[in-house]
């Protein structure tokens, strides 16, 4: 009876994590692309994940820093790790009760690398 009870109490738990919204965004620069996706659940939590691959002249350098702004909210990363091959997996995180990103919210980008900084905004695909 106790697992019983365990299992329906999981279930009842996660039910609210799952069937919201995904959001995917991508942009890219002139030497920089990104893809980002947001998955948000209807218990107010929010799933974020996201890479950026360098698609400019040269090698990728070997750390870059980053930033992505919307209007409720902002984070910034510094000493990020660069692939041989040019690609940056981001932050992944998560939050609850959080600033909540919302269909169609701009979000702009700045990578830094080896002295230079290019900026860009990330679209909201169609899906």
């Amino acid at each position: 009876m106790k697992k019983l009870v365990m299992i329906v109490f999981a279930v009842f738990l996660l039910s609210g994590c799952i069937g919201g919204e995904q959001y995917l965004y991508s942009g890219k620069s002139e030497s920089w692309s990104m893809t980002y996706k947001v998955v948000e659940s209807q218990s107010g939590s929010q799933q974020v994940e996201g890479a950026l691959e360098y698609i400019g002249a040269g090698t990728a350098p070997e750390t870059i820093d980053y930033s992505m702004n919307s209007v409720i909210r902002g984070q910034s990363t510094t000493n990020v790790p660069v692939t041989d091959d040019g690609k940056v997996t981001l932050q992944n995180g998560s939050c609850v009760d959080c600033a909540i990103i919302q269909e169609h919210t701009k979000i702009k980008v700045e990578v830094i690398w080896d002295g230079k900084s290019e900026t860009f905004n990330l679209d909201e695909e169609e899906s």
